[in-house]
């Protein structure tokens, strides 16, 4: 078969999951194919629901593993910068100005032709938990690649340096690769196998799991006023505003805030902040003071306003530039929600640590992917 029917089954592909919040929301994710000469890789900041052809980047594969052979900085934000770099350089149609999405280099490492991969909902309950090392073999078989936390350059250094020895018991790479507060890599000769081993891992999480309808709840004139008063607190920012049953199970006292208080992967931090504001005041005008106090110290300590503010039986309110930005907020929270939820049937969730946010709060990448997507010209 011709390589432009290879990209079509890879635009086809993306579209399927990319268009399926269960698996992918917002820019997350990545997809690819690649021949012996070249890579197709989802540019970095592109959504996957609406990608076309010109979404993906070519990168000639030779360029690309020089970069595991190469010496960086030992300052990470500096490392991130030459690697970006040596991305930059590998692409084979400089002029269209697309960026390649940061895990090329771990896609190019992969035997398969196709590799799709996102941060399923049911998936990260389990990679997000604090049993998913323990859980994922038992799952999924010792066939299945664990991989503890890590971003960026970092991510591509272990799955190297762990794919010998798997090569060596298995006698091929990983289908595959689960990734610790992040998502998973499935990948296959064939379109048809990624949806197949999709179709298993979610059925198999789907039997223990058992998600919960979530029902809307009343949103009242006093939520509605506190969305104007928020939007001009934020100097009039659009606030989005939802009121559910899930919503209900977190915002009852700060212990039950506190299970959503700790970002769980890089996209949580990209699309809603590394903080988040919670009230359990009765008044509005007890919320407003909270509520602004909140908003003080987030400024002081970011540098820009928050993006998501949970107050006790009013609901969830996303802030962003415009109602695009704003409305991702809430879904990628409330997909957050869902994931610390759904831990604790693996023993509660497990947050990012502390390095690693701070890493990602001073990455460059995900300030790009951000702003990217916040763009109304997209």
């Amino acid at each position: 078969m011709e390589t432009g029917s290879k990209i079509e089954e890879l635009v086809e592909i993306s579209r399927y999951y990319g268009s399926d919040p269960d698996y992918v929301i917002a820019g997350g994710g990545n997809t690819s194919y690649k021949d012996d000469r070249y890579i197709w890789v989802k540019a970095s900041g592109t959504e996957l629901g609406t990608i076309g052809k010109d979404g993906f980047v070519q990168l000639d594969r030779s360029r690309l593993r020089m970069i595991g052979e190469k010496q960086y900085s030992s300052d990470v934000q500096r490392r991130e910068s030459q690697v970006k770099e040596d991305l930059l350089a590998a692409r084979v149609d400089p002029e269209k100005g697309l960026r390649p999405s940061v895990e090329t280099s771990l896609h190019d490492l992969i035997e398969y032709p196709f590799v799709v991969h996102t941060h399923p909902t049911l998936v990260n309950a389990l990679m997000c938990s604090q049993q998913a090392a323990e859980k994922t073999p038992q799952l999924f078989g010792e066939d299945a690649l664990f991989i503890e936390p890590a971003a960026g350059y970092s991510l591509f250094v272990k799955v190297k340096e762990r794919l010998p020895a798997y090569k060596d018991k298995y006698g091929k790479d990983p289908q595959l690769i689960f990734l610790q507060n992040h998502g998973i890599f499935v990948s296959a000769h064939t379109t048809k196998e990624i949806r197949e081993l999709y179709e298993m891992v979610s059925g198999k999480l789907r039997a223990i799991i058992r998600p919960e309808e979530i029902k809307e709840l009343p949103v009242t004139r006093e939520a509605e006023t506190l969305r104007h008063e928020l939007s001009r607190l934020a100097g009039d920012k659009f606030v989005a505003l939802r009121h559910n049953t899930l919503h209900r199970h977190f915002y009852g006292d700060a212990e039950a805030f506190r299970a959503i208080s700790i970002p769980f992967t890089p996209d949580i931090m990209v699309y809603c902040g590394a903080e988040y504001i919670w009230s359990g005041r009765r008044s509005l005008p007890e919320i407003m003071e909270e509520v602004r106090e909140g908003f003080e110290k987030y400024r002081k300590k970011y540098r820009r306003d928050p993006g998501i503010i949970l107050v006790k039986d009013l609901g969830l309110y996303g802030l962003g530039e415009n109602e695009k930005t704003a409305v991702t907020a809430l879904d990628v929270y409330e997909d957050f929600m869902k994931v610390s939820k759904y831990s604790e049937v693996f023993g509660g969730p497990h947050p990012l640590s502390q390095e690693t946010i701070d890493f990602i709060l001073g990455w460059e990448v995900e300030h790009y992917r951000r702003e990217r997507y916040g763009k109304d010209d997209r």
